[in-house]
């Protein structure tokens, strides 16, 4: 059975705990109301009085949502107290902060070069910064 059509206790207007009995008298009402088509409900009850057939669609049904009295006074304790407390530790004042930009770290835990070379490898020349990396600019006069 395609989840998009109407379940047989739907077609029926019976619960999920109807008996066979309970099946039998809900055709003639449902053929009275006339939503569905006769062969529809004819359908839904031999589905329904077939036990197998009926464990299949019970299966397939999802569980309707169970009343729940009290809800507040259950839930109570939960909305009070925090769920999960976590303690961080305060921040240490400005001053006592310290910055550090990468090219400084990096210097601090680079290695030194080995003597007579150049610490930092040469710029290809036509990789060389000049002006035409700059947009251009129109100087007033």
């Amino acid at each position: 059975m395609p989840l998009h059509e109407p379940s047989p206790y739907e077609v029926l207007g019976i619960p999920l705990t109807a008996g066979v009995r309970e099946i039998n008298l809900s055709v003639g009402k449902a053929l009275k109301e006339g939503r569905f088509t006769r062969q529809q409900i004819q359908d839904a009850a031999a589905l329904l009085r077939n036990p197998d057939r009926r464990l299949e669609v019970d299966l397939q049904q999802p569980f309707p949502p169970e009343p729940v009295d009290r809800a507040a006074e259950l839930l109570a304790p939960a909305l009070v107290e925090p769920l999960l407390v976590i303690e961080r530790p305060p921040l240490p004042p400005a001053p006592a902060l310290l910055a550090l930009h990468r090219a400084e770290l990096a210097a601090d835990f680079a290695e030194p070069a080995p003597a007579g070379v150049d610490p930092e490898p040469p710029v290809p020349a036509r990789y060389a910064a000049d002006l035409s990396v700059l947009p251009q600019i129109e100087v007033p006069e």
